[in-house]
């Protein structure tokens, strides 16, 4: 396994002898968000343009197969005495999924591999927007702009537990280095991943259903040129939600916890986008009401909560505030056919996001998406 394109085409040869048997689903949206800050970063207003493009192949009962990939475009205001306006268009990274059944419904054979089809290198004056990017209590629609590539192998397996089934799964991914900062010298190479997750759902009366989840990623010493670089401590992620059936549509109740142990360079942004120890907490809900000719209508609501350590060694390792959103919206989504649909998605983001020094600044924003689904 020398490259992730060496992977890929192992999928593919893995399915070509199966046509007659491929069902293909495709999805793809326009996202569009807009948010503005108060005076404190180093800008005042971050847009950002998505188009995200998924197929997925179900090529026999033992086969599957999803690729992705899409085009972003990021612009960033300046502010006076900071840098400069700034815009950024290009291809994101094309990650492609093969699971394969060892045995049927039990145990699962998983291939991944990321393609560095996106923007693998930043000229030094376009770090204000892997900052921005990065920020864990917005939460951007495309937050990583590209990489040297990745490859993973993992195995995933499924477990009877009575009414409830138990699912437990593990995978190593392997990255590959790149330049991040055009011009300059220095191959970042992000720490080999090893990802351990388990999860349990079912019925947990007539009409409500429990999903549990947890996975915990331990990650090898990022590297610049062969150096390490120090240890980037392990991430525990934890999901727990509740759906209840309503007469007439449903109700889901959701919290996610995910803790990081130790700063990192955040391995989905490109270049040095330093993220300190921390822990982000998610509350959210969401209501699917039936409404005219099969559409369904889902008010969403979302708080997001993330404390840091503080990047000044002086204020010690406890973790502070470092950010509190509130999203509210909701989704229109409407059959349009038995294998056509389509998602009017709209939403606006109220509360704060941390300066890096520890303090925080005030953020408004909003986004708006069509999303297209078909299948074949």
């Amino acid at each position: 396994m020398n490259s992730p394109r060496t992977v890929l085409a192992f999928m593919f040869l893995s399915v070509a002898g199966l046509p007659a048997q491929t069902t293909v689903e495709a999805g793809t949206a326009l996202l569009a968000e807009r948010y503005t800050f108060d005076a404190g970063l180093a800008y005042s207003a971050v847009t950002e343009f998505s188009l995200p493009v998924t197929v997925s192949a179900a090529l026999s009962r033992r086969a599957a197969l999803t690729v992705s990939g899409g085009l972003t475009r990021v612009s960033l205001t300046g502010v006076s005495g900071g840098p400069a306006d700034q815009d950024l268009t290009g291809l994101v990274d094309t990650e492609a999924r093969l699971v394969m059944a060892v045995v049927p419904d039990r145990l699962s054979l998983l291939l991944t591999a990321v393609l560095p089809t996106g923007t693998e290198a930043l000229e030094v004056e376009e770090s204000s927007i892997l900052t921005a990017l990065s920020s864990q209590v917005i939460g951007f629609s495309t937050t990583s702009l590209g990489s040297g590539g990745r490859a993973g192998v993992g195995m995933v397996g499924t477990i009877p537990a009575g009414d409830m089934a138990l699912g437990i799964a593990g995978s190593y991914t392997h990255s590959m280095s790149y330049g991040p900062v055009v011009g300059q010298p220095g191959q970042w190479k992000p720490g080999g991943q090893l990802r351990l997750r388990a999860g349990m759902e079912g019925a947990v009366g007539v009409r409500t259903y429990l999903r549990l989840s947890s996975i915990v990623l331990i990650r090898q010493e990022d590297q610049v040129d062969g150096l390490d670089l120090g240890q980037t401590g392990t991430q525990v992620h934890g999901y727990v939600s509740l759906n209840h059936g309503l007469a007439a549509g449903s109700l889901t109740l959701y919290a996610m916890d995910s803790f990081r142990s130790a700063p990192q360079i955040e391995a989905t942004a490109v270049g040095s986008a330093l993220l300190p120890r921390g822990n982000l907490l998610a509350l959210g809900g969401r209501l699917e009401l039936p409404v005219a000719r099969g559409a369904r209508l889902v008010p969403r609501i979302e708080v997001r909560r993330l404390s840091e350590a503080s990047r000044d060694p002086t204020r010690g390792d406890r973790l502070e505030a470092a950010g509190t959103t509130l999203r509210v919206g909701a989704d229109l989504r409407m059959p349009v056919s038995p294998d056509f649909a389509v998602v009017v998605e709209g939403n606006g983001l109220f509360g704060n996001v941390g300066d890096g020094v520890g303090g925080t600044v005030g953020v408004r924003g909003f986004r708006l998406g069509l999303h297209l689904a078909v299948r074949r």
